[in-house]
Formats: C-alpha cells, sequence, structure tokens
C-alpha cells in the first residue's frame, strides 16, 4: 500500500474496532430475558406488567448492551413499515394524519430527576412540548406514546430519580403509576441503572413484586486457583481473538487467549468496555508497527481508565 491506502485501511479498521460488539453468554442470557418478558407483557391483559430492569457497577457497559438490544428491536419492529420521503417509518392512525412509527423510546434521566422530568423526556423523544402542570404533561407522554405505536420504553440511569426527599415517595409512585399506564395500553417498562440492588426504587414493595431484576458486571478472577472464573475469562478474551484474528494474520491460533489472559484481566479487571478498548489500540498499534500480532508490549502501551490501571496482578494465563 502507498501512504494514502494504508492511512485509509486503518481508519477503516480502527472505525470496524469501535463498532465491535462481543454478546458474551452472560449478555446473551440476559437479553432472552428482557425479550421473552416484553414478549409475555404484549399478551397479558391490560395493566401494570412484569418490570424488566438492569443493573450493575457504574461504566460495566449496561447502557451500550442495552443499545444493542433496543437497535435490535427496533429494527425488527419497523420491517415493512411504510417510509415518508426521507426514509423515515410512518403511519397513518386516521386518515389525512400521518405521524412517525416509534415502537421504542429511549430516555436518559438527568440527576435528581423527579415526576415532571420523567414524563418530560418521553415527551422529548416525539419532539412534544412539556408545558403545563404535571398531570397534563404526564397524559400527553401517555398519548404519545399509544399515538406513535411505541412498544417498549427504556429509562436509563433510573438510579438519578430523586426518591430520597420529602416527595421521594411520589417519585416511586409515579414509575409504578408509569409501568400500569403503559400497561394499559400494551407497552413495555424497561429500567437500567447502577446498583439499583441498594436503591428505594427495587425495595419498594409494590415494584418489587413485578421487577425482573439482572445484574451485569465484570467478569471477575478473585483467585487464579479459581479455574470457572479463569476458564471464563479465557473463552471472553478467545471470542474476542476470533474477530480480531483476520486482522492479525501473524498471530498464531489461540495465541492471545492461551498466553495474555492473565494480563488483559489484570489490565481490565474483567470489563468489557475496557478490554474492547485495549485489544482494539493494541490490534491497530499492532498493524501500524508491521508487527501484525498483539504482543504485550501493545497492551502496555495503551491507556486505560484509572479504574483499569488499579490491577489486581493476578495471574490466570493457563
Amino acid at each position: 500500500m502507498n501512504d494514502q491506502e494504508r492511512e485509509d485501511h486503518l481508519d477503516r479498521l480502527t472505525a470496524w474496532l469501535q463498532n465491535l460488539f462481543l454478546p458474551t453468554s452472560e449478555v446473551d442470557q440476559i437479553f432472552r430475558e428482557i425479550s421473552k418478558a416484553v414478549r409475555i407483557n404484549k399478551l397479558t391483559p391490560p395493566g401494570a406488567k412484569t418490570l424488566p430492569a438492569l443493573s450493575g457497577p457504574n461504566y460495566a457497559g449496561k447502557s451500550t448492551m442495552m443499545m444493542r438490544w433496543a437497535r435490535e428491536k427496533y429494527l425488527m419492529w419497523i420491517d415493512g413499515a411504510e417510509l415518508d420521503t426521507y426514509g423515515r417509518p410512518i403511519l397513518h392512525p386516521e386518515p389525512g394524519h400521518e405521524v412517525d412509527l416509534c415502537p421504542l423510546a429511549w430516555i436518559d434521566l438527568d440527576a435528581a430527576s423527579q415526576i415532571k422530568d420523567v414524563d418530560a423526556a418521553i415527551l422529548g423523544v416525539f419532539n412534544l412540548p412539556a408545558d403545563g402542570v404535571k398531570r397534563d404533561i404526564s397524559a400527553a407522554a401517555m398519548e404519545a406514546v399509544r399515538r406513535h405505536r411505541t412498544q417498549v420504553v427504556i429509562v436509563d440511569d433510573v438510579h438519578l430519580l430523586k426518591t430520597n426527599w420529602k416527595s421521594g415517595r411520589d417519585v416511586l409512585d409515579h414509575i409504578k403509576h408509569l409501568n400500569t399506564r403503559l400497561g394499559q395500553i400494551g407497552v413495555s417498562l424497561v429500567l437500567i441503572g447502577a446498583d439499583l440492588e441498594d436503591t428505594a426504587l427495587v425495595n419498594d414493595p409494590q415494584i418489587a413484586c413485578r421487577l425482573r431484576l439482572s445484574r451485569f458486571g465484570p467478569y471477575k478472577v478473585e483467585s487464579p486457583d479459581d479455574e470457572e472464573d479463569r476458564v471464563g475469562w479465557q473463552v471472553i478474551v478467545r471470542d474476542f481473538e476470533q474477530l480480531l484474528a483476520p486482522h492479525l494474520p501473524r498471530s498464531k491460533p489461540e495465541e492471545l487467549f492461551r498466553e495474555l489472559a492473565g494480563a488483559l484481566q489484570e489490565r481490565t479487571q474483567g470489563y468489557l468496555g475496557d478490554l474492547k478498548a485495549l485489544l482494539c489500540e493494541a490490534a491497530i498499534n499492532a498493524t501500524v508497527d508491521g508487527t501484525h500480532k498483539i504482543l504485550p508490549r501493545h497492551l502496555d502501551e495503551v491507556d486505560l481508565s484509572k479504574r483499569a490501571d488499579e490491577g489486581c496482578g493476578l495471574d490466570i494465563s493457563s
């Protein structure tokens, strides 16, 4: 390759690597559980529905993972829909009326969010104003969900709901009310948040009886003698290695997960996001310097988060 061709190749490779997603067995299981809850909710009579929720530590990759699930469902649900001149899916609820088809609504909560903030965020998905008193905004949000044929409303960063103040009870009651109102029109509510197990939201008796809580976190290897954890981590590294192998022509089969799994665990503390960042940048460095295989020095050259750099020092290589 000449210089320009080489630069173009590296740009394309970098773009591909940054969009890499590895569905581990744990991720697949969570996807199946949430999909099952949504499917059953559609089949049950109107009313409060099962409430799928995903918990885990901050920056474990919960939102990234669920964004992938949401994207797949969105594309499936708009398949075959009528498109407008801009290529957007639309529907005609009444003769002469056209609205966007929005089968999935994703909202991100701000810090200390209250009742009005939740409803306003739902309206914001449909580019609608949130003017008026709380009751009117709530009614408008539910009407927008119905009109746009939404099937799932995902609320991210739900741990930011302001439940630790004098009106915190009202916020919890509104989540229950929201689940009921959405359930009356066949819509599932899905919650994502950090360490929800310790929040008032999850410990509310009425919410807990409908909650189906999954947890997603780092893949820890507490001891080099823990064979189950060690092998589980090596499987993840192997799966990543298989994705990278076509772009590392000088690497030997199974070399990465057999020889460098321990170093990768130490550097990333088992966080998939950090593992992806480390391997992707190391793969680029190995391409740039012409080695075309990931060596320990390529891992050492990558700067990760402070959390990732606080390594445990375990050697789990087989």
